[in-house]
């Protein structure tokens, strides 16, 4: 019984849509009708929040393997002993001057991941 009625349903729906006139008209309504519309505004929402998270994990990606990299460059305090302790003084300046850049740097490019995802947060909460 159940199979009889839902053939008889797709029967009559291939049949208003192989009528060009009715066709149309059946498309027309169907694309116009508050159903379509919400669907089409949802499947926008999720795809536009979809492609928000995936630009959010690929900037956090990107980040840390910046910033992974860069610690890997991090100089290394030498350990001063007295003979060279004049020489150790400048490079242990000299190091932590670079050390003091490096962590600048890194302050500041976390900064602009946050205002970036802020950003994708805001769009994605706008629509």
């Amino acid at each position: 019984m159940n199979l009889a009625i839902i053939g008889g349903v797709v029967g009559a729906g291939v049949g208003l849509l192989a009528n060009p006139e009715t066709g149309k008209k059946a498309i027309k309504n169907l694309g116009e009708s508050e159903f379509v519309k919400t669907a089409g505004k949802e499947f926008k929402k999720t795809a536009q929040e979809l492609l928000a998270r995936q630009a959010q994990i690929s900037l956090k990606q990107l980040a840390a393997g910046y910033t992974s990299k860069m610690d890997e460059e991090l100089p290394v305090p030498e350990k001063t002993n007295e003979e060279n302790g004049r020489e150790n003084s400048v490079n242990d300046e000299s190091q932590s001057s670079k050390y003091d850049e490096i962590k600048e740097e890194n302050k500041n490019l976390n900064d602009r991941l946050q205002r970036i995802e802020d950003m994708l947060n805001n769009l994605v909460n706008s629509k």
